[in-house]
C-alpha cells in the first residue's frame, strides 16, 4: 500500500496525518545524544537522498560523530524530523516548496518549532544549525532565549568548518557532563 503524497502550502501545517506526526514528536520521540545538528529540509525525500544530506551523515559516520550528534531537519509543514524519523509517514511523503508559505504559516511554524525547542533543551546541551538562509532564520526566531546555538554557512566548502565546529560541541559536552 502506498502511502499518499501531501502536497500545497499553508494548510499543510493542519492535515491529520502533519498534526499527529507534531504530536509525536513533542510526546514521544527522545535522544540521549548531547549535541543537536539542526538542517533545512530538502526538496528530496527522504532527506538523506539530497547531495548535502549525504554528505553530512557520510562525514559524521567518517569521523564517529553520528552516535553523539543527534540530526534533525527543520522544515515546512512537518517542524523537525529526527533523522532516525525520516521514513516515517509523512517525512518523506510531502511536497511543500517553502515559497508557498504564507505568513499565518510562518506563524505556526515559529510556534511549533519553539515548543520543540522547550522540549529539546532538555535533552541536548548544545545546538548547531547548518542550513539554508530561509530555515535559519526561522531556527533562530524560534530558538531565541532558550539557547544560542554555533551557525556554520550553509555551503559545501564550510562542510570542513561544520566537522570542526561539531567536534568542539562534542568534545566540550564531554568534558561539562564528565563522560
Amino acid at each position: 500500500m502506498s502511502e499518499e503524497i501531501l502536497t500545497g502550502g499553508d494548510e499543510l501545517f493542519f492535515h491529520p496525518s502533519v498534526l499527529e506526526f507534531f504530536r509525536s514528536l513533542i510526546n514521544e520521540w527522545r535522544s540521549e545524544k548531547r549535541v543537536a545538528l539542526l538542517l533545512g529540509c530538502t526538496e528530496h525525500k527522504p532527506y538523506s537522498d539530497s547531495f548535502m544530506h549525504r554528505k553530512v551523515i557520510r562525514m559524521l559516520e567518517r569521523h564517529g560523530l553520528d552516535s553523539e550528534v543527534q540530526q534533525y531537519i527543520i522544515g515546512e509543514p512537518l517542524v523537525a524530523v529526527p533523522r532516525e524519523w525520516e521514513r516515517r509517514y509523512p517525512a518523506s511523503h510531502y511536497d511543500f516548496p517553502p515559497e508557498r508559505m504564507g505568513e499565518g504559516g510562518r506563524r505556526v511554524f515559529i510556534e511549533r518549532l519553539n515548543l520543540f525547542f522547550r522540549k529539546a533543551v532538555k535533552m541536548h546541551d548544545l545546538f548547531v544549525v547548518f542550513a539554508p538562509n530561509h530555515h535559519r532564520e526561522i531556527i533562530f526566531e524560534s530558538i531565541k532565549g532558550l539557547a544560542s546555538p554555533a551557525t556554520v554557512p550553509y555551503n559545501l566548502y564550510k562542510l570542513p568548518a561544520l566537522l570542526e565546529v561539531l567536534r568542539k560541541a562534542v568534545y566540550e559536552v564531554r568534558n561539562i557532563k564528565g563522560r
